[in-house]
Parts: C-alpha cells; sequence; structure tokens
C-alpha cells in the first residue's frame, strides 16, 4: 500500500498505510470505545494517549514492521509500535496525526540494555491539535514502570535510565509538548538529529532519503536478541520494591 504524501496539510495525516491498517475492526472499535465521550479533538487526543499509555511498556523485534492492529492485540509496545497505535487510533477518530523520528544519547536506556552504540532513535508521536503540531512520547512507559524508574533513579542518585528521565514529563494534556526521555531543563538529554515526519515507521526506515538507517538483517538478527533482555529487565523494573528510594535501605534494584 502505498504511503500518502508528506506536506503540512493536516488532512494529509488521515489516511491509512500497511501499518496504520484503519479497515481493522479491532482498530477501529476501539478508537470508538475511547472517545465516545469526547466532544472535541483536543479530549479524543488525550484519551487515546492515556489508553495507549496504559499498555505495558514491552520492546518489539521488527518494530518497523508491526501493524496497529497487531500492536492492539499484544497488548504491549515501545516507542515505535506504540506510537503506530498511538497515530491509528488518532486516525480513526479523524485526528490528524503523524510520527516525528529524532536520534537520543542512549543513556535513558541505563539499567535496562547494555550497547555499545551512544545513540537510539526514537519515535515522538504528533497529533495536530487547535491549529499547530503538538508533541508527545508521554504514552511510551506505562505509569507502573514510570513510578519504579523514578524511585530508582532517585535512589541512584542518576537523572536518566530505565527509559525514562527523571525530570521529563509522565502526562500529556494535549496543550504543548510533552517528553518523558529527554526535557530542555538538561540540555544533555536532547535529540542529537531530529530526522523529519513519517506516518509510520515502515514509512521512515524504509525512505531512501535515510539510506543509512535501513537495517540489514544483522542489525536485525541482534535487535531480537536484545528485545528478549529489555523485556526481562523492564518487567524487573516494574515489579522492583523500593522501600526507601531517598535512602539507602530497602531498595531491590535490578541487576545489570
Amino acid at each position: 500500500m502505498l504511503s500518502p504524501p508528506l506536506t503540512e496539510t493536516p488532512a494529509d495525516w488521515l489516511g491509512q498505510t500497511r501499518l496504520l491498517d484503519l479497515d481493522d475492526p479491532k482498530v477501529r472499535i476501539r478508537a470508538l470505545q475511547i472517545t465516545q465521550l469526547a466532544e472535541t479533538d483536543l479530549q479524543k487526543a488525550v484519551l487515546i494517549h492515556d489508553y495507549v499509555k496504559s499498555l505495558p511498556f514491552g520492546c518489539v523485534a521488527g518494530f518497523d514492521h508491526v501493524p496497529a492492529g497487531a500492536v492492539l492485540r499484544s497488548g504491549r509496545g515501545d516507542c515505535h509500535t506504540k506510537g503506530t497505535l498511538f497515530v491509528a487510533l488518532l486516525r480513526c477518530a479523524h485526528v490528524p496525526a503523524r510520527l516525528r523520528f529524532v536520534t537520543l544519547t542512549s543513556a535513558f536506556l541505563y539499567g535496562i540494555i547494555e550497547t555499545t552504540q551512544n545513540t537510539i532513535n526514537h519515535a515522538i508521536g504528533e497529533v495536530y491539535l487547535q491549529g499547530r503540531w503538538v508533541q508527545t512520547d508521554t504514552y511510551v512507559a506505562d505509569s507502573q514502570l514510570e513510578a519504579n524508574a523514578c524511585a530508582l533513579l532517585e535512589h541512584q542518585g542518576r537523572r536518566m535510565g530505565y527509559g525514562i528521565h527523571a525530570d521529563g514529563c509522565q502526562a500529556w494534556d494535549g496543550l504543548g509538548h510533552a517528553h518523558a526521555q529527554y526535557t530542555a531543563a538538561d540540555p544533555a538529554s536532547l535529540p542529537l538529529h531530529e530526522w523529519g515526519v513519517a506516518h509510520d515507521p515502515e514509512h521512515f526506515y524504509s525512505s531512501q532519503e535515510h539510506p543509512s538507517l535501513n537495517m540489514g538483517w544483522l542489525a536485525r538478527a541482534k535487535w531480537m536478541l536484545a528485545a528478549g533482555v529489555v523485556n526481562r529487565r523492564t518487567q524487573q523494573v516494574r515489579t522492583t520494591s523500593i522501600g526507601n528510594p531517598r535512602g539507602t535501605a530497602g531498595a531491590s534494584v535490578p541487576s545489570r
């Protein structure tokens, strides 16, 4: 299926792609269920955000090939796959949406995965609300993971790790940008490169504009192995009990 063209016209960000499978009955029904009491696009967007955030974070191998319907059925996702579902649900609700791709320092993944790479690509949702595009990625980490990650970071005296930034946003009201993995208060956490916007991960990574980002079979094989590690450690963080995050006692810290 051909992706709709890239323009700044909001109506051009409502269409279907292979990953944005808007004709999937479960996706359409879920969008209707979530937004049935909403009266404005802003209300629809916030309700959809909160639903996607409620799904547990889970790293998905082959994230650039997973349709929204498959994400919905799996009940979990990462920044790419949750982003795909976020955009699809919004488009089903007739709210223009897309993904913006950036490169971040991998420091926010401390405690979840060791990597020889100092950077990682990240997908951010963008929604057209009240005459402008508004960004959010606060739906990526579920609330339980986020709460325990914040407690662990405070206990360890760190600002970044376990998938978040300690000073990042944890909620989104649709009125302004909200980022969980970085913050303007910490310049070292800000995106190192902005790649632009796309309809979905497949549209972005297969683009001829970004040939260096195309994933070969070796990179995919490594990521399949890494996904299992990320999920085990993420679950460990999610179930970690921090008895006294401000002190030194009562903390059970995930092994690295």
